[in-house]
């Protein structure tokens, strides 16, 4: 199967890894182990949402790869956990307008975008999520 989808994946994951500001953070492609650190970033599922031909001999692909920012506060609040969780985000955003193809040239587009936030109390601590989602469009 030709797709860029893994290429792009491990690309993301790199950049992720290479951001300043995800210092400290636990950088995965996949799901992280069974009990990962508390502030970790997730590359992970990939979504085909369209193949067409683009000419006689080239197709172009449209994918996305969701990103899962979780972090964890102690003493902290709902508030403190949702401005760190942006931060992370903004930090793979930075990197990704720095390099939109992700030094891939078979990528045409790619579109960061936020999906889904929550925070909630856990153990003396504020934990929270923020999932997202890589749109690209590539070609083959």
């Amino acid at each position: 199967m030709a797709t860029n989808a893994f290429a792009v994946k491990t690309a993301l994951r790199d950049l992720a890894k290479a951001r300043p500001e995800l210092s400290g953070y636990q950088v995965t492609y996949g799901f992280p182990v069974r009990s990962p650190e508390r502030r970790w970033v997730f590359i992970g599922e990939v979504l085909w949402e369209d193949s067409q031909w683009a000419t006689n001999r080239n197709r172009e692909e449209v994918f996305s790869i969701a990103v899962v920012i979780n972090c964890q506060i102690s003493g902290a609040t709902s508030e403190d956990v949702e401005r760190e969780l942006q931060r992370m985000a903004e930090g793979i955003e930075n990197g990704l307008k720095a390099n939109p193809s992700l030094g891939i040239d078979s990528v045409v587009t790619t579109d960061f975008v936020p999906k889904k936030l929550v925070s909630f109390p856990s153990d003396q601590t504020y934990e929270g999520q923020l999932e997202c989602l890589l749109r690209v469009k590539a070609r083959l």
